[in-house]
């Protein structure tokens, strides 16, 4: 609110209007503009957009109530406050108000006193109203900065996992993007699924903790030390605030339904439902990306075989319909691969570059042979940390 306080009255009765004039003329907070109709008066609110409108009940051309309505509808006119001058007895008529946007009342005959008080209440009240919606912006401000510096950190732990073990930032997303389908068939509330987004996404960032794990030369743990890698995930995520739940959903997705799984033993509905979901995925990927390149519905037959000692039958059961309606393989055209892992025959899905931007070889080139060597000397004395992307039929 500016330092002097725009007062607009809309009434024709000239004795109402000379007990305002009276009564403000010594207010010099307060700048005092008369409309002598409603429609005038809406022009003229859209003009200066007052601190404060008074209104007599009966207005000439124009329903006291449709006016003060219109008023409020107004986004530019929202914080408007609005005052309704009736006649001492109309009860009615303060009900009707409640409904029409109308804030406070004064009662006929107007009395200077009155006015006076009811305006620096008004005002008072509108003041605090702005310092509230104003403390409002400035808390959705640091909210959208502090939303925009965590999606930022995710950037960033995504980008490091995908230095060590590259393709694994693709793999997480594909992994999400499946099991936010899943869990959606389960009717998972949309305020669970963040936290199990981030921990599809980053479920392998404990691998990088692993000794095993040269840069750019990744040599998957066995199966069955899986859990061992997500107990360094889960350890990353319980360090960060914010992904308290994340930890949660990751550190039990190596729990089998039959209680024979990692860390804690878990059986059936113990182990987080979301946490279920991604076992089952993650498996499917896992079993996709083996080297004798099995088919789809190879993978989902064996995974059958461990329903009720390794996964919950309903997930494989959603997992497969969901399935049904995807086209081309869930994994994507694309594989990303370290370097090392090249080999002739594979066609770059895009440009290869080093680390410094200098490209070395264009998108659809075919590797052969002489590249390939080319590529290896050039990776050992400038490591291409992100791998290169190939096209996965001719992986």
């Amino acid at each position: 609110m500016s330092e002097q306080a725009t007062l607009l009255l809309v009434d024709r009765d000239p004795a109402h209007v000379d007990t305002f004039r009276r009564t403000l003329e010594l207010e010099r907070r307060v700048r005092l503009v008369i409309s002598l109709n409603p429609v005038e008066a809406i022009r003229t609110a859209h003009d200066l957009r007052p601190d404060l409108i008074v209104v007599t009940h009966d207005i000439p051309g124009m329903n006291a109530f449709s006016f003060c309505q219109q008023i409020k509808q107004d986004p530019a006119l929202a914080g408007t406050m609005i005052v309704l001058t009736i006649p001492h007895n109309a009860t009615e008529m303060r009900f009707a108000g409640l409904t029409h946007g109308v804030d406070e009342y004064l009662l006929h005959p107007i009395e200077p006193a009155e006015v006076l008080t009811k305006l620096h209440s008004m005002l008072r009240m509108k003041e605090v109203n702005e310092q509230l919606q104003a403390d409002k912006r400035e808390l959705e401000e640091l909210h959208e900065h502090l939303r925009s510096s965590f999606d930022q950190m995710l950037q960033l732990l995504t980008h490091i996992l995908d230095m060590r073990l590259p393709g694994a930032g693709d793999r997480g997303k594909r992994i999400a993007e499946l099991s936010m389908q899943v869990a959606g068939r389960f009717g998972v509330p949309e305020t669970h699924l963040r936290d199990m987004e981030i921990a599809a996404r980053l479920h392998e960032l404990g691998r990088i903790l692993s000794n095993e794990h040269e840069r750019g030369n990744v040599t998957p743990l066995r199966p069955s030390d899986d859990w061992q890698y997500i107990l360094g995930t889960r350890a990353i995520f319980a360090k960060v605030e914010g992904l308290e739940g994340a930890a949660e959903i990751a550190g039990s997705i190596y729990e089998n339904w039959d209680g024979t799984g990692h860390p804690d033993h878990f059986v059936q509905g113990q182990i987080p439902l979301r946490s279920r979901i991604l076992r089952t995925i993650i498996d499917l990927f896992s079993g996709l990306g083996a080297p004798a390149k099995p088919e789809m519905d190879e993978v989902l037959e064996e995974m059958q075989n461990y329903v009720g000692t390794r996964y919950d039958a309903m997930v494989l059961v959603h997992l497969r319909s969901v399935l049904r309606g995807e086209a081309g393989d869930v994994r994507g055209d694309r594989l990303v691969v370290p370097v090392t892992e090249l080999k002739v025959g594979m066609v770059l899905a895009d440009d290869l570059c080093t680390d410094s931007g200098i490209k070395l070889l264009a998108r659809n080139t075919r590797i052969s042979a002489e590249t390939l060597e080319t590529i290896r000397r050039r990776h050992s004395l400038e490591p291409i940390v992100q791998g290169a992307t190939v096209q996965r039929k001719s992986a």
